[in-house]
């Protein structure tokens, strides 16, 4: 009986560790000063399990992040520079480093709408290029995509999709069901760093 529990928790954490896809840098809608400090936790679909992240201002335009995830997955670093800052609208670019089963670098660029005297602190989009060097199956891919987000107070929720135009699915049959490409799953039946799942992405985050 112990025996069957701990063969179905590794079985269970081992599942989890290998469908996890691809992570990505949380932002802070506002510059930080430099020197202080700004620490959440954020939770998506491609990283299951919850991670912690920690921002430091390097100066008024840039900050450095930490992400630590639960047992390594989604582990990484990233770097943000403000570009552009004004009393409405703020715009930043986001280079970052994340560990899992497909590990990836991505470059994003973010533009943020400020709102005051609402609910809704910020509304912000951005575009992103992604680079997985060496994915679960060992190849690797380009990606390309959007991505939206919303700061309620302080929790933030954002989506966004980036595909793979060389050897992803077929521009014309994205929306198939059925995946077209014969490599999209692993023949334990998890994605590959081709599979649309890989570029989905939707991030639910807190900042304490």
């Amino acid at each position: 009986m112990v025996k069957k529990i701990i063969s179905t928790i590794v079985l269970t954490n081992l599942v989890i560790m290998l469908s996890q896809c691809s992570t990505h840098a949380v932002i802070t809608t506002e510059p930080l000063e430099k020197g202080s400090v700004v620490k959440g936790i954020s939770w998506s679909i491609e990283n299951i399990t919850p991670v912690l992240f920690y921002k430091y201002g390097l100066s008024e335009k840039s900050d450095i992040g930490i992400r630590i995830g639960l047992p390594i997955y989604g582990t990484g670093v990233d770097f943000s520079y403000t570009v552009f800052n004004t009393e409405k609208r703020r715009e930043i670019i986001n280079f970052a480093y994340s560990i899992n089963s497909n590990s990836n670098f991505d470059f994003t660029y973010y533009s943020i709408r400020k709102i005051k005297a609402s609910l809704i602190k910020s509304l912000y989009s951005g575009f992103r290029l992604m680079y997985i060097p060496y994915g679960i199956t060992g190849g690797r891919s380009f990606r390309f995509g959007f991505l939206a987000g919303v700061v309620i107070k302080k929790a933030g929720f954002e989506c966004g999709y980036f595909h793979d135009f060389e050897k992803g699915q077929p521009a014309e049959k994205i929306f198939n069901i059925k995946p077209s490409i014969p490599y999209a799953i692993t023949d334990f039946g998890f994605p590959t760093e081709y599979s649309r799942i890989v570029g989905i992405s939707l991030i639910i985050y807190y900042i304490f």
